[in-house]
Parts: C-alpha cells; sequence; structure tokens
C-alpha cells in the first residue's frame, strides 16, 4: 500500500534532465557568519568526518506528535537543526582546529560545543550523540588509524568511492543505516569540498542521501503513494509511526530516487542538494510556497502529507 509512482519518477527526471542550475553543494561557501570552515584549513577534513555522523533528530516531539523543528539562536543568529549542528562545530574548530582529532575526541567538553546563547543544549537527542563520540573515538583508537589515513588509502584503490564506503561504513555513526543516509552525506561532502578530499572515480557507487526533508518532498510531490488510509492519517496527523512503516515508506523513497538519478543522469549530490534547498518552498511548519516551486507543474501538491514521525540516529 505505499508504493513508487513511476509516472512521476520519469517526470522528475526529466525536469532534472532539462534543469540547467541543478548542482551540487560544495559545503564551504556560505553567508558570513560562516556555517563550514573555509576551504584548505588544518583539520577539516576530521571535521567533515565527525560533523557528518552528526546530522540526525532535528525536531522535537511532544505527546507522540512531531512539535516543530529544532531552532536556537547561537552567536545571535537563529539556526536550524543541521545548520545548527555545522555551525557550532565550526566555532569550535577556530577555537582548536585539532579538536576532531580521534585521539582528541574524549577530552572535549561536547555539551559546551553545542550550547546555544542561553547556554543550554538544544539537540534533542544528545545522549544518542554521546553514546556516538565515545564509540567513534574507540573505533579510531583500536583500528590505529585516522580519517585522512582511510581517504588516503580509498584514493589509492582502483574504485575509492566504494572502498570508503566500505571502510567508513563501519564507523559508529555511519554502520547503524542500512540506507547509509550519513554516510553518503560524508563521501559528498568529502568529494565536493573545495579541497577535493576524495577523488571519486566510481559515481555509480553512489545511492540517494534519505533524510526526512526528502521523504516529505517525495510524499508531497507523488513520486511515492500511500494507499492506506490509517498510514495516510498518521502522516497527516503528524503522529509517531511504527519502525515498519517507517522503514516501508523510506524504502520506497529510496528506490524511487534511485530510478530518479539514473534516469535523468544528474549525480546523487546534485539531486540531493535540489530537494534540500527546495524545503524552503516546503517547509515543515506553513503552507508550501507552491508558486515559487520549480517542479509546481509535475508536483501532485499532496501538501498535507509529512515524513514520518520516528526517532532514529539515521538521519
Amino acid at each position: 500500500m505505499i508504493a513508487v509512482d513511476h509516472r512521476q519518477v520519469a517526470a522528475f527526471a526529466d525536469f532534472f534532465c532539462a534543469a540547467s542550475d541543478v548542482k551540487a553543494f560544495d559545503f564551504c561557501h556560505t553567508p558570513p557568519p560562516a556555517i563550514f570552515p573555509p576551504a584548505h584549513g588544518a583539520g577539516v577534513l576530521e571535521y567533515v568526518f565527525f560533523n557528518a555522523g552528526h546530522q540526525f533528530g532535528f525536531w522535537r516531539l511532544e505527546n507522540d506528535r512531531y512539535a516543530g523543528p529544532m531552532l536556537a539562536v547561537v552567536d545571535g543568529h537563529q539556526r536550524k537543526g543541521s545548520d545548527y549542528v555545522s555551525y557550532c562545530l565550526t566555532r569550535a574548530w577556530r577555537e582548536n582546529a585539532d579538536v576532531f582529532m580521534p585521539a582528541s575526541v574524549s577530552a572535549v567538553d561536547w555539551n559546551k560545543v553545542f550550547r546555544d546563547d542561553e547556554g543550554r543544549n538544544p539537540l534533542p537527542m544528545w545522549e544518542e550523540h554521546v553514546a556516538i563520540i565515545s564509540r567513534y573515538a574507540n573505533w579510531f583508537a583500536e583500528r590505529a588509524t585516522t580519517p585522512a589515513e582511510l581517504v588516503a588509502r580509498s584514493n589509492a584503490a582502483e574504485r575509492p568511492l566504494a572502498t570508503l564506503l566500505a571502510e567508513a561504513g563501519t564507523i559508529p555513526g555511519y554502520v547503524e543505516d542500512p540506507l547509509h543516509k550519513k554516510l553518503f552525506l560524508l563521501a559528498i561532502m568529502l568529494e565536493n569540498r573545495p579541497e577535493k578530499f576524495l577523488r571519486v572515480t566510481d559515481p555509480e557507487s553512489y545511492e540517494p542521501i534519505i533524510d526526512y526533508h526528502l521523504q516529505r518532498s517525495a510524499l508531497r510531490a507523488g513520486l511515492v503513494r500511500v494507499e492506506d488510509a490509517s498510514v495516510r492519517a498518521a502522516l497527516v496527523e503528524r503522529r509517531v509511526v511504527p519502525a515498519e512503516v517507517e522503514g516501508r515508506i523510506r524504502q520506497a523513497v529510496f528506490d524511487a530516487l534511485c530510478e530518479v538519478v539514473r534516469l535523468s543522469g544528474r549525480s546523487v549530490a546534485a539531486v540531493d542538494y535540489f530537494f534540500f534547498m527546495n524545503r524552503r518552498r516546503c517547509p515543515e511548519m506553513s503552507q508550501p510556497e507552491c508558486e515559487r516551486c520549480p517542479v509546481q507543474s509535475i508536483c501532485t501538491q499532496e501538501v498535507d502529507l509529512f515524513q514520518p514521525v520516528f526517532r532514529t540516529t539515521f538521519y
């Protein structure tokens, strides 16, 4: 009762084929104060490894319903979810470029790193972040390696991306997710930063990066159809759904985006960035601005639908 709509997939693939301005993000150039570190600084590669592993859980849950995105003011600017984490980590990097070296991680007061201007840590799943940080440091210590060495081994391999995915995919913070959202996010950050840390010669190894923004977009745009009345009601009412339901929806969105990428010939990074930025026209807490949306003519505009409400460290 949850299925890919292949006609919608074909329509979106046609859109991406024709769109001249669809491109990957460089995870560097942001308006001041900068969310990401500038190019070619010491410790930036380690920053990327640490950052991507903590891209999850940026929303509030109340009475088993979605209550809103995580928003907090840091250094005088309101930041949301992913931007908040990236900015706080960049601030920590500016103070100490070695802070994300695995050997240094355990000595850092990470709760302080993520405090907002009122002295609070607003991350909704903080205990899960702490657990990942501890396991992450132990993983590198046990293997006596570093992110830089891991990337160097990948670049020396015949298939650099596949090699990175195989090894980095066992790191805590990345290993848990069967669809590898944060792992593929790590890869596109490494490839598309100005430093070009990862030299990808095997782009066919990429798979879509399925987070909750992309799930919401896919449901509203009709790339994935939900015919089950009870599941549809739960999505509209923003109620917590069972793991099985979340898994089926996320897998269907994954399958749909795999097909969009294949048919359009566009990179996973470019398609992902389009949907990530389009979330501003199709937000969580206010009415979508369909008149401003470049896919308005092909979108089914199921604007009442919402992403599965489900707590996970996967995305």
